[in-house]
């Protein structure tokens, strides 16, 4: 009886011994006490270190099957950072067209590839539009009267300079193709043609009427002489309006003026239809003036019948003195628009008057400012007279800070008022923001930057970090600033009489 009660005591303890060990190898088979293995007789180490082979085959498997469950998340979620890497270091984005992420899976990570192959394919369509846009503006720039950069691309300015006058002009597109246009022609050596025209709309319609009134006007002074038939230029305004009409575009029509211009006498002959008002700096009484000619209606919105009864395209004369200068622009310049921010940056609309009541230059209710003629007038006037202009922006987000521009060091030529006038503009529509960062990037000509940094007081505080633009040299970067975007193309011309 004692052996037997002694056998189940031994049992008993054996199962106890078994079970503590068995506990403990789960919690810490690794680093189990060897003491504690050198107190257990032989049979219950064998158990003992069957289990903990066990317990560490099993634990090597689990690891291996999260190794292998892990790659499998992983490597889809590291193929698509590589994908969304190359979009993100890709300057044509046309040329990503092919290139997918391919996840083998059926699950969420399948579908998020998914979305982002059609977000990549949108992009390259996106882009292959915007590339035939390009090249559809450096198409219109061809008819332009621009300088050559050593690639052979038109730049954004051009000159002509002689005896008796100094001709500057300055075109930069805004995003989509237009129908801005200006030109001028030696006739003769002393007789010169010139026009601006501007064309509703944008587009390829707008652009290809533009083109249309360029080659009207080329082959039209072609072979003029100056004769009192010659003239009488008025009858291209008629030629341009049938052609226009006859087309029968819906809401396309263009406004412009052209002139011939007598070098000799400083006699300019007007030509207008729809754009009538001519704007010159008066160097006698140092100030920017406007002279209205007669009204007449858009080429192509009459037939030449109708615009006939209406009083017809007439020639009215302007004479520019010595020193004087003639400035042909269109509307992108005085319709220039800046939006109005709270100081949060957010769009806001102007509720410092009731709706549609004039307030300052703007009326109550309108997000948005221009430029205007009153703002041009002040900075043409300050350019030729060597002297400073404030320019304050209303509902600014950027409080009551005004932009200071000197212009003691200015030379009162055509030129430095045309760059000027872009100049302005351009940090018009420009703000800071304190959340502005390396990403945030606005193309610049580098002729702006230029007088920026020469007549531009706050130029450290808004221009001072700059990148360049590995696309088109004659431009670069400003970095950690934004700007409203340009809606519409920047044309001037000016003429100056020596």
């Amino acid at each position: 009886m004692g052996r037997r009660r002694s056998r189940v005591g031994g049992l008993r303890l054996r199962l106890v011994i078994f079970a503590v060990s068995l506990v403990t190898a789960v919690f810490a088979a690794a680093s189990f006490p060897l003491y504690i293995l050198n107190e257990i007789n032989g049979e219950q180490k064998s158990l003992f270190e069957g289990i903990v082979i066990v317990f560490l085959a099993t634990e090597v498997i689990g690891v291996v099957g999260a190794i292998l469950l892990s790659n499998s998340i992983s490597n889809p979620v590291k193929q698509l950072i590589k994908h969304i890497e190359i979009i993100r270091d890709t300057d044509n984005l046309a040329s990503l067209g092919g290139v997918e992420v391919k996840i083998k899976s059926r699950d969420e990570l399948a579908i998020l590839g998914d979305t982002i192959n059609d977000m990549t394919r949108g992009l390259v369509k996106t882009a292959l539009s915007s590339s035939e846009l390009s090249i559809g503006k450096e198409f219109q720039k061809k008819f332009l009267p621009l300088e050559l950069d050593y690639r052979g691309n038109k730049l954004s300015t051009g000159f002509e300079e002689t005896k008796y006058f100094s001709l500057f002009g300055y075109y930069e597109g805004a995003k989509d193709v237009s129908g801005d246009y200006f030109d001028y022609l030696d006739l003769d050596g002393r007789y010169y043609a010139i026009i601006k025209c501007d064309v509703a709309g944008k587009g390829v319609p707008a652009s290809f009427l533009m083109i249309q009134v360029a080659t009207m006007f080329l082959n039209y002074f072609k072979y003029w002489e100056p004769t009192e038939k010659g003239m009488h230029i008025e009858n291209l305004g008629y030629q341009i309006n049938e052609f226009i009409e006859t087309l029968a575009f819906k809401d396309r029509f263009a406004a412009f003026t052209f002139c011939l211009y007598d070098s000799h006498t400083g006699t300019a002959r007007f030509c207008n239809a729809g754009d009538n008002i001519i704007h010159y700096y008066d160097a006698s009484e140092k100030r920017l003036k406007s002279i209205t000619l007669p009204e007449t209606p858009a080429a192509g919105a009459l037939s030449n019948f109708i615009v006939e009864s209406k009083g017809g395209y007439r020639v009215q004369s302007l004479n520019l003195d010595h020193g004087d200068i003639l400035l042909l622009y269109t509307d992108g310049i005085e319709e220039s628009r800046r939006k109005f921010r709270n100081a949060k940056f957010e769009e806001i609309q102007c509720t410092s008057a009731p709706d549609h009541t004039p307030h300052e230059n703007h009326v109550g209710g309108q997000w948005a400012e221009e430029l205007g003629y009153d703002r041009i007038k002040c900075i043409v006037d300050a350019v030729m007279n060597k002297g400073s202009y404030t320019l304050h922006k209303w509902h600014n987000g950027e409080g009551d800070k005004d932009l200071l521009f000197d212009f003691t060091s200015s030379r009162d030529s055509v030129r430095d008022v045309i760059v000027a006038l872009v100049s302005v503009e351009k940090m018009f529509r420009c703000y800071y923001d304190p959340k502005a960062t390396a990403d945030n990037i606005v193309l610049v000509d580098k002729i702006v930057d230029t007088f920026l940094k020469e007549h531009f007081i706050q130029y450290r505080d808004y221009c001072s970090f700059t990148q360049e633009n590995p696309v088109n040299p004659a431009y670069l970067y400003y970095t950690h600033v934004m700007e409203d975007e340009q809606d519409d193309d920047l044309t001037i011309l000016g003429i100056r009489r020596k």
